[in-house]
């Protein structure tokens, strides 16, 4: 439950400035187990480039920030969202992703800059909870 108040208020205190969202899709985003791709591509769009949600879904596919086989109501992995956060925010990464621009080393970045935390896997499906971490983390680095 702490966790739960710590990620809503992290959220509310660094996404809600940049766009305005109800809070009950926020506390629907908080309660989902696994978060879609068009979810994840609406918020981290919404926060990073200020996209509308009837145009980020596309201009994530446009820009190859997504798997080629990825539909909008398919469950979002963590590799994929590493590489979508890391695209939508410009972060750059070491050597090996800077290379590629790959999935594998996006979620290695994210991982080694504590982005992502704990034990996971980069086929693992993403929490809403966990999104919202991971959302904030690139907001608040943004910021700096």
């Amino acid at each position: 439950m702490k966790r739960k108040l710590l990620t809503t208020f992290l959220f509310l205190a660094f996404l809600l400035p940049a766009f305005s969202q109800n809070a009950a899709e926020i506390e629907n985003i908080l309660d989902t187990k696994e978060i879609t791709f068009e979810q994840a591509v609406y918020f981290t769009l919404a926060a990073a480039l200020d996209i509308p949600r009837n145009q980020a879904f596309a201009h994530a596919v446009q820009n190859g920030w997504l798997p080629k086989a990825a539909r909008s109501t398919n469950p979002i992995t963590l590799s994929s969202l590493s590489l979508l956060v890391m695209k939508a925010f410009d972060i750059k990464g070491g050597m090996m992703y800077r290379i590629t621009g790959s999935r594998r080393y996006a979620f290695r970045e994210m991982k080694y800059r504590d982005f992502i935390t704990g034990r996971v896997y980069p086929n693992q499906k993403v929490s809403g909870e966990q999104f919202l971490q991971i959302l904030s983390t690139a907001i608040m680095e943004n910021e700096q």
